[in-house]
């Protein structure tokens, strides 16, 4: 750091400073080691109250159970079956997902114990993120403030967190989405990570830290884009738009959208082209998605799932936060313009950009699914970041406190904090041993029978992902024939099976001919069904020409 740098950062420490008002009289790694050790203890203990919110509530569904959640599972339940790997997935390739639930999965911590670890571990590289961003923008204030800042984004995103317990991934339950090792959990990260650069390469000047911040940039919108092409649309296209405003009011020069931009095309064709060699894989990619026939329709649909979310008090003071946030977000960037502070002025940008871009892009090309949303919750968190800038007197509750008062507190915080992670992880860990009933008596019953059956996508998957053999279940549309989405297409070798696994959500599909007339019996499960007809009399029929998702 400068001079002035420094400068600033030693007058600073004393008004608001969690650490320390001395931090010129000591070394420099003392404060800067009990900063960021105090600032992960405390992202820890607010990551395992999220999860443990989570596991204790019916979100645990979404968690652990729900059809697009235990991807990772089936993939490695596969593997680990010796089945061959001939994969059908959506535009979406999961890699870095895939990659962390692998790691995880060999602590040998069990399928559920796997996606808890996974669910703390994501919300903690959130904050890591956020702790990047807030370092990015904020490199004149004392590093004290810098995690202080990030903790307050990371904890505005736990609140939201515990305000969602819903079962069901078609809700505007969208910020503990982050915790799920399938709902583009890594390209949040990215864009939050390309907030963070892109606010550092606005003030940036010619020479090598420059080119870092670009080489970084280029690299997290390859590997973003190779991974999700959703990255463009949630970054890449609200970005633009920032500094486009930025650059009209003369806040940053228009080569520098222009360098930016071209950073970030040549990123995204290299991700891109690297997806050419997972295209047999990819049974349905970018383009299929958008139906711009369907905006007027999702025009009322979205108002009308905004308006069942409020209905309940928790859904009503969620989306009265989000608002809130996206507000402020509007209010800073206005401020930040005026005083002509670019890095400030991206992040708050892109925390009211971000969503409204978001929620007209995705009406406007008829994608359908509230997951699409995810930026009207990160994005405006993303701005309490600047809590350092937005209040530069300092944390006005603890200002006033002597430094001894403070050292007690941040103490007794810290001990507090690692009392509850420790009481946390063993309710998590014991949790983990006990799967839902309802599965474990489908899994018991088709194991015990040596079989295969089939079922509804949304119906099959929570069994299947616990199943020693997932190839005993296999995926079914209504007319009976093959559904080959985000399963191993392996598994339709067995052209017929003998039962027919059904749920409260989806009852029996329209069964073969050959069921008509054919002895049955049926096995309840809690809310499954198994329909067994002993022999494999049912042929699956070949898969549809179009796939959906």
């Amino acid at each position: 750091m400068s001079a002035t740098g420094a400068g600033v950062e030693s007058s600073e420490a004393a008004p608001g400073s969690l650490v320390d008002d001395r931090i010129a009289e000591r070394p420099r790694v003392q404060p800067r080691w009990l900063a960021e050790s105090t600032g992960m203890v405390l992202a820890l203990a607010l990551a395992l109250l999220a999860v443990w919110h989570m596991d204790a509530t019916d979100r645990s569904w979404i968690l652990y159970y729900e059809s697009d959640s235990v991807l990772p599972a089936l993939v490695r339940g596969s593997v680990l079956a010796g089945q061959p790997q001939n994969w059908s997935l959506s535009a979406v390739l999961f890699i870095p997902e895939m990659g962390l639930y692998f790691a995880i999965a060999a602590l040998g911590l069990g399928i559920k114990g796997t996606f808890a670890f996974n669910a703390v571990v994501n919300l903690l590289m959130f904050y890591g993120s956020l702790r990047l961003l807030s370092g990015f923008v904020q490199r004149e204030v004392p590093r004290s403030r810098r995690v202080a800042g990030a903790l307050v984004a990371f904890g505005a995103l736990v609140s939201l967190t515990l305000l969602e317990d819903s079962p069901r991934p078609d809700t505007f339950e969208l910020a503990s989405l982050v915790a799920t090792a399938t709902y583009y959990s890594s390209t949040v990260l990215a864009s939050v990570l390309a907030t963070g650069i892109v606010s550092s390469l606005s003030t940036a000047r010619p020479g090598r830290r420059r080119r870092r911040l670009e080489f970084g940039l280029l690299g997290l919108t390859v590997a973003a884009t190779l991974t999700n092409p959703l990255f463009l649309g949630w970054e890449v296209a609200p970005l633009a738009l920032v500094l486009a405003l930025m650059a009209r009011r003369r806040v940053i020069p228009w080569r520098h959208l222009i360098r930016v931009g071209v950073v970030v095309a040549l990123g995204a064709g290299l991700g891109f082209a690297g997806r050419i060699p997972f295209s047999h894989l990819i049974a349905k990619d970018g383009p299929a998605y958008v139906d711009p026939g369907s905006a007027p329709w999702l025009a009322i649909y979205y108002p009308k799932m905004l308006a069942e979310r409020t209905s309940t008090i928790m859904g009503a003071l969620s989306l009265t936060a989000v608002v809130a946030l996206i507000l402020v977000s509007g209010i800073a960037f206005r401020k930040f313009l005026s005083e002509r502070d670019a890095r400030a002025s991206v992040v708050a940008g892109m925390g009211w950009v971000g969503p409204v871009v978001v929620m007209v892009g995705a009406i406007a090309v008829g994608a359908f699914g509230t997951r699409y949303f995810q930026p009207m919750f990160f994005a405006p968190v993303c701005t309490l970041a600047l809590a350092p800038r937005l209040f530069r007197d300092g944390l006005i509750f603890i200002r006033p406190l002597p430094r001894r008062t403070l050292k007690v507190l941040l103490g007794a915080t810290v001990a507090a904090c690692v009392a509850f992670s420790a009481l946390a992880t063993g309710a998590l860990s014991s949790s983990a041993t006990t799967i839902n009933p309802d599965i474990r008596c489908v899994d018991d019953w088709i194991s015990a029978s040596h079989r295969t059956g089939a079922g509804h996508f949304g119906t099959i998957r929570g069994p299947k992902a616990y199943l020693a053999e997932p190839d005993q279940l296999i995926q079914i549309d209504d007319p009976f024939r093959a559904f080959p989405w985000l399963t191993d297409r392996t598994d339709y070798a067995t052209k017929k099976v003998s039962f027919v696994l059904s749920d409260a959500a989806y009852p029996l599909p329209v069964l073969p001919a050959a069921a008509k007339a054919a002895p049955h019996r049926t096995v309840s499960c809690g809310r499954y069904t198994i329909t067994d007809f002993g022999q494999p009399i049912l042929p699956i029929g070949p898969a549809p020409a179009d796939l959906s998702s």
